[in-house]
């Protein structure tokens, strides 16, 4: 199998914007499950914007299950999928990213995911780094979900905030899902 690679550009502040980080799926290997429950298995590392992102699927990867009915699950991943290092979501993990193609974006999408089977409940954010458009953000999310109730809300924010609240994540993990309220209702 030809690995794949997923280019992305440094900080703007690192050597002019024009550091380029590879990560090649020849690296990465498919957790056991063992391993994916402990997360303990290689996860390529990526700077963005002055925060550490950590891939755990990097675009073209797969990971499937069974669910609580015994119903087989399996998600492809479009995007790369990961985390920021050094910040806590409200589920006590640090904050999920999807990464898309676009090293320019001028903003940040938080998707408000809704628990599974409790659509009418609040689960986690899930932050859409690197898409042109909150359309793009909203089809990308969707792309990898088979049930459009997990989509509950999304909402834009400057890259420079994001990265400014996202890092005050750790200790104050609702942090993300108040700036969320307090922009829907405003």
């Amino acid at each position: 199998m030809k690995p794949s690679i997923l280019f992305r550009r440094a900080d703007s502040g690192q050597a002019g914007g024009q550091v380029l980080a590879a990560v090649t799926e020849s690296k990465w290997q498919m957790p056991t499950p063992a391993q994916a429950k402990a997360g303990n298995y290689y996860k390529p590392t990526i700077p963005w914007h002055g925060v550490e992102l950590v891939i755990e699927n990097p675009a073209g990867t797969v990971r499937e299950g069974v669910d609580e009915t015994g119903r087989p699950w399996r998600t492809e991943f479009k995007y790369a999928y990961g985390e920021i290092a050094g910040t806590e979501g409200v589920d006590g993990d640090p904050v999920d990213v999807f990464i898309g193609p676009y090293a320019d974006a001028a903003e940040v999408y938080i998707v408000r995911q809704m628990k599974r089977k409790k659509w009418d409940q609040y689960d986690e954010d899930k932050c859409m780094i690197d898409f042109p458009s909150i359309e793009a953000a909203r089809a990308a999310y969707l792309g990898h979900y088979d049930d459009p109730r997990f989509f509950g809300d999304i909402i834009a924010m400057p890259v420079d905030q994001f990265v400014r609240k996202v890092m005050a994540t750790k200790g104050r993990p609702a942090m993300l899902k108040a700036v969320l309220l307090f922009r829907r209702k405003g």
